[in-house]
């Protein structure tokens, strides 16, 4: 009787690899044992954009006009393209500089419009005259009225003239002023006739007749007295401006009292 072979052992189970491999074994993706980082490369620094640092110094120095502004927004472009800091100094930049001259833009429109001048008009009695001292637009000035200019009197040239201002204060005569307003004339309507026509009708009605009816034909005026005048511009021409005003100047310095002949 023959013996039956005995049944083939089952073979050992083939050790299955984890999910990260096993001792001695290849992980799945043929790596070894446990955790694996690649080697990281040392990043480069940022480098900041100096024309946005320029731009920023410049802002607070008040540099010359809108080169602050410009400086950056080029710097800003370059920032985007080629990935450098400085961002923040060029936003400042252009914020700081943008704020200087829109300050500065008021304050020339406030110049010009008369705001900035020393407030309130003058007070003037039933008769006119002034009581109490005040500001007003040059074309504002009224025969006999007595005015200071703030120094702008000593730059007129017998030749030139020289650059008036937009108002004068008004003041009464017995304090000291600098100038006294004989004649006051509009010029006809119509397009500016040029300088040089205003001129020679101002300097022909300001002189003779218009000055003796004032002082008195018997008036003896001090040396230190000239003849001034103000006279329309294009520019105020052009916003309705057509009065000349006719006064006596002191070029010697500021005086006190009237050269009327009516007043004392």
């Amino acid at each position: 009787m023959s013996i039956p072979p005995q049944p083939p052992s089952s073979p050992e189970p083939y050790p299955q690899p984890g999910p990260y491999g096993q001792p001695g074994q290849p992980g799945p993706y043929g790596g070894p044992q446990g955790w694996y980082a690649p080697p990281q490369m040392p990043l480069m620094p940022q480098k900041t954009n100096a024309l946005a640092i320029v731009a920023f110094v410049m802002s607070l120095v008040c540099a010359i006009p809108l080169v602050p502004l410009i400086l950056g927004i080029i710097a800003l472009s370059q920032i985007r393209n080629r990935g450098e800091k400085g961002k923040g100094f060029a936003i400042a930049a252009i914020a700081i500089h943008g704020a200087t001259i829109a300050f500065y833009a008021i304050l020339l429109i406030l110049g010009f419009s008369g705001v900035l001048d020393d407030g309130h008009p003058p007070t003037r009695d039933t008769s006119g005259q002034v009581t109490t001292p005040g500001s007003v637009d040059v074309e504002d000035i009224r025969t006999g009225d007595c005015f200071n200019t703030g120094g702008k009197l000593a730059e007129y040239d017998d030749k030139n003239g020289g650059e008036a201002g937009f108002s004068v204060k008004i003041v009464p005569c017995g304090e000291p002023h600098e100038g006294e307003a004989y004649s006051v004339f509009d010029l006809e309507d119509g397009s500016y006739p040029g300088k040089e026509k205003v001129i020679s009708v101002a300097e022909e009605k300001c002189a003779g007749k218009a000055l003796t009816d004032y002082v008195g034909a018997d008036a003896k005026l001090p040396d230190t007295l000239e003849v001034f005048y103000y006279y329309p511009q294009p520019a105020t021409w052009i916003r309705g401006d057509r009065e000349v005003t006719c006064f006596l100047g002191h070029t010697s310095g500021p005086s006190t009292g009237s050269v009327r002949a009516t007043r004392s």
